[in-house]
């Protein structure tokens, strides 16, 4: 049996959510935050593109035509969240509230393709373009996917004793170098 449209955007959202979650996470190291955030980033732009472009094919179904409508602005939503999640210092109070309000907008999008969408594509599309619809949505993934970059990192200000330990650390090993200079002059 061919994989489900419905089965390849539960496995996105799921996914999206479990990312969101470990953004949550207060002893995650800032490698592991700017991993999830990136997992987040690229899994969502590739999710929202994806099925924007898939889903553009039924606009012109006039049954259709709002409830694509819907998943476009939900994805717009859930887009500038992240653009405020990635805008706010990771780890503070702006950041879980920012990263918390993105899995809320993703669970309720999830909730809305489960309820309204899949069963309205299912019920008012034509059946051949309701079949074909996963292959194009797991082909155009991949290809969203292949275009997009893993962010840069993040930047996370040290805490002062870590700067403090680093100077101490270079202070000797200048003299360290002096002192073999030095060693050798003589």
């Amino acid at each position: 049996m061919a994989t489900d449209f419905l089965a390849l955007v539960q496995r996105d959202h799921v996914d999206l959510q479990k990312e969101l979650t470990l953004l949550l996470d207060p002893i995650a190291s800032p490698a592991e935050l700017r991993g999830s955030l990136d997992g987040v980033r690229l899994g969502l732009t590739a999710h929202a593109e994806a099925e924007d472009i898939v889903l553009g094919r039924f606009e012109s179904i006039s049954l259709l035509d709002a409830l694509v409508a819907q998943a476009r602005a939900s994805h717009l939503a859930q887009e500038s969240a992240l653009s405020a999640l990635v805008s706010a210092r990771p780890g503070s109070a702006s950041w879980r509230e920012r990263a918390c309000h993105l899995r809320d907008l993703v669970r309720h999008h999830a909730a809305q393709e489960e309820q309204y969408l899949v069963p309205g594509l299912r019920r008012h599309a034509p059946r051949e373009m309701y079949t074909a619809l996963a292959g194009a949505f797991a082909t155009e993934r991949l290809r969203q996917l292949a275009m997009l970059q893993p962010s840069a990192p993040l930047y996370f200000p040290e805490v002062p004793e870590v700067r403090e330990v680093r100077e101490v650390r270079e202070v000797r090993e200048v003299r360290e170098i002096r002192m073999m200079a030095d060693a050798r002059v003589s």
